[in-house]
């Protein structure tokens, strides 16, 4: 154990002292790479036990949100002998962020009748334009587009403010991709009551809200813990999260 709390010290540490985003998941790849699944499954679950408010372990928190870039950093063989490790290990935290649940509820494919009123007139094209508008009236008509590029053109606009981006992520029904999007945005992802609304939303990915419920604070997770019409295993997650802060019942 102190040997891998000896690797945790210096990956953190590493990724602290990097930049770029890819540089860091460079990084924690080539380390998790070097090393058994099981002790993989174990540093990340050493990481897990970190102050929350460690550059470094935040870092490690941010990337394992965006499961698709993990798992192409890894590849599909070591991403899933690192499941199947904390499986025998029993690290339910460490094997949930690994595990690829379906969300409670499907998302939605396009518009629904009252939403395609907004915009339906317009092509493609036409709306991808109009995210970039620096015209709040033109952000507003798109926040129930489910294209990915308007979701993150909006996103990006400079004029869309944390108010228009929580009623992306609580829009319910929503697609789960868009939800995503949201969650690993560089800018978004660092709003509290941003990735709150996402872990609340039961058609999110279940493995990105099991992601982002590590950030929140108790009573947060005691709602999630409580709410029926989230996955089971969010639930279940929540609720370990609770013991660990000594709010569990």
């Amino acid at each position: 154990m102190r040997r891998l709390e000896g690797i945790a010290e210096k990956l953190l540490s590493g990724l602290a002292a990097l930049p770029e985003k890819d540089m860091r998941l460079g990084l924690f790849a080539r380390t998790l790479a070097t090393l058994p699944p099981e002790d993989s499954a174990s540093l990340i679950e050493t990481i897990y036990r970190t102050d929350h408010r460690d550059k470094g372990a935040s870092i490690v928190r941010a990337m394992m949100v965006d499961q698709d870039a993990l798992c192409s950093a890894l590849g599909r063989a070591l991403y899933d002998s690192i499941y199947l490790a904390a499986l025998r290990l029993g690290l339910p935290r460490v094997e949930r962020l690994f595990n690829d649940f379906e969300p409670v509820l499907a998302g939605v494919s396009g518009y629904d009748e009252e939403e395609f009123v907004k915009t339906g007139h317009l092509s493609l094209g036409e709306r991808r334009s109009l995210s970039k508008s620096h015209r709040y009236k033109d952000i507003e008509k798109l926040l129930t587009d489910p294209d990915p590029v308007i979701v993150t053109n909006l996103l990006n606009n400079p004029r869309t403010t944390e108010r228009e981006v929580l009623r992306i992520a609580s829009r319910r029904p929503n697609s789960p991709h868009v939800l995503k999007l949201v969650a690993i945005h560089r800018k978004w992802s660092g709003r509290y009551e941003v990735l709150k609304a996402v872990s609340r939303n039961p058609y999110a990915f279940p493995r990105v809200s099991m992601a982002l419920v590590e950030g929140l604070l108790a009573q947060d997770l005691k709602e999630i813990a409580e709410d029926n019409a989230l996955h089971p295993e969010l639930k279940s997650a929540a609720r370990d999260l609770l013991k660990k802060k000594g709010e569990g019942q």
